[in-house]
This record gives C-alpha cells, sequence and structure tokens, in this order.
C-alpha cells in the first residue's frame, strides 16, 4: 500500500499534525518574499506545508531581526536560509534554491568579474549574504542600501557604479525602481549559494528538516518545484 505524500509526515512524527502552527520567519525579497500572502518563496512554503497538513504562521522581518528571532529561538525557522549566515548546528533542509548573484551596472559600462569591481563603488543591500570573496575583497569600496529597489535607483543615478544581487530578485527590483539603462550578463555569474529552510538543532527541529526535504525532494521529482518558483507576478 502507497502512503499518500500528504499524510506521510504526520506518521514520521506525530507532533507535525497538532494544533500548535508551525512558525517560520523570513524577510523581504523583491519578487520572491514580497509579504506574508506574496511571493514565490511564500507560496512554496506553503505548498510544503499544505502537503503535509501542517497549520502555519509566516512572520516577515527586516533582515536582522529574522536571524535575531531565530538564534533566539523566537520562531521554527527560517527562510531562505544560507550557510554564510545560520548557526552552523542548525537543521538544514535539502536545497530548494540556488542564490546565483550577478553584477548589475549601466549600459556601456560592464562590470564582469570579481577583478572588475575593484577600485570602484559597488552596492550591497545590508544584511543580505554574499559571498566571501566578495565582501572580504578590500580592493572594492562597498556601499550599502536598505533595499535592492534603492540600489537599483543608486546605479540609476550613478552614485554607485555597480550593484551585487540576485538575478531574479534583483530584475525585479529594476522594473520596481523605474530605472533604465541598467543591463547585466546573463552568461558572466558572479557568485552561486545553496538556499533551503532552516530550524532549530533540537529533535523537533530536525523532524521538521527532514520531512521538508523529504517534500523538497518530491516536488523536484514531480516537476511541481519548478513550477512553483517559475511562477510570475
Amino acid at each position: 500500500m502507497q502512503i499518500s505524500r500528504y499524510v506521510f509526515a504526520a506518521l514520521l512524527c506525530p507532533f507535525f499534525a497538532s494544533a500548535k502552527p508551525l512558525v517560520l520567519a523570513t524577510f523581504p525579497i523583491p519578487l520572491m518574499v514580497e509579504n506574508t500572502e506574496k511571493g514565490l518563496f511564500i507560496n512554496l512554503t506553503k505548498e510544503i506545508a499544505k502537503r503535509n497538513n501542517r497549520d502555519l504562521s509566516i512572520v516577515v522581518y527586516p533582515t536582522g531581526k529574522t536571524l535575531l528571532a531565530f538564534s533566539n529561538n523566537k520562531v521554527d525557522g527560517i527562510f531562505p536560509a544560507l550557510d554564510v549566515y545560520i548557526p552552523k548546528l542548525s537543521a538544514k533542509t535539502a536545497p530548494f534554491y540556488y542564490k546565483t548573484d550577478y553584477i548589475f551596472y549601466k549600459k556601456g559600462r560592464p562590470f564582469k568579474t570579481l577583478k572588475d569591481l575593484e577600485g570602484h563603488k559597488v552596492g550591497l543591500t545590508f544584511r543580505y549574504p554574499y559571498v566571501q570573496e566578495l565582501v572580504q575583497n578590500k580592493k572594492i569600496n562597498f556601499e550599502f542600501a536598505t533595499d535592492d529597489v534603492l540600489n537599483m535607483k543608486k546605479l540609476g543615478r550613478g552614485t554607485i557604479d555597480a550593484f551585487v544581487v540576485e538575478q531574479r530578485s534583483g530584475i525585479k527590483a529594476l522594473q520596481l525602481s523605474g530605472e533604465k539603462d541598467i543591463e547585466f550578463d546573463k552568461n558572466k555569474p558572479l557568485s552561486q549559494q545553496v538556499v533551503f529552510y532552516a530550524f532549530q538543532n533540537t529533535e523537533e527541529g530536525k523532524m521538521l528538516a527532514e520531512v521538508f526535504s523529504k517534500t523538497i525532494e518530491s516536488m523536484k521529482k514531480d516537476g511541481s518545484l519548478s513550477r512553483v518558483l517559475a511562477e510570475t507576478e
């Protein structure tokens, strides 16, 4: 007898179907996390909870508050999680996305590599995760903004020379900014990081990570993961 993917979690861990809502924290990212109801990562998280018959509460905080809430055990887990900012002992799921950063620049003034950025003013978004090879390069002059849209506006005004941002959220931020004559080379990614869900380093957290991982892998196999993350706003 084949067990439905929508109920296997309850058999794996009885608490999963309990009345206590699962509380996950996240932070605003253009396209991916617009608010508690809108965004590709929001849609994915709700679908995973639905497939496992679990009540879900999502809270959206500024990035720093999200990380603090997780570190202080105020929430069950966070997303999107990356190795560069979560505690090492966190319970991690299988990857559900890859954060691929690109260099956005003014047309006619291309930047293609990390070396190209040296000696220039480069915009980064405050508390966003970037690879160490970038942020530890002392030859680059970094300027931080509170969000991606503001960085696009700064790039449009010429107050920064380039802006490093994830491809899809960067494209969305460019649209929201209203700026023109800004582009990136889709064949020249600057870096890539694995994205997953992180839960507390407890027995419950480990079980949650296992359940989420199984659901993510199932969604990869049936194609629904790609469909959820490919939806446009």
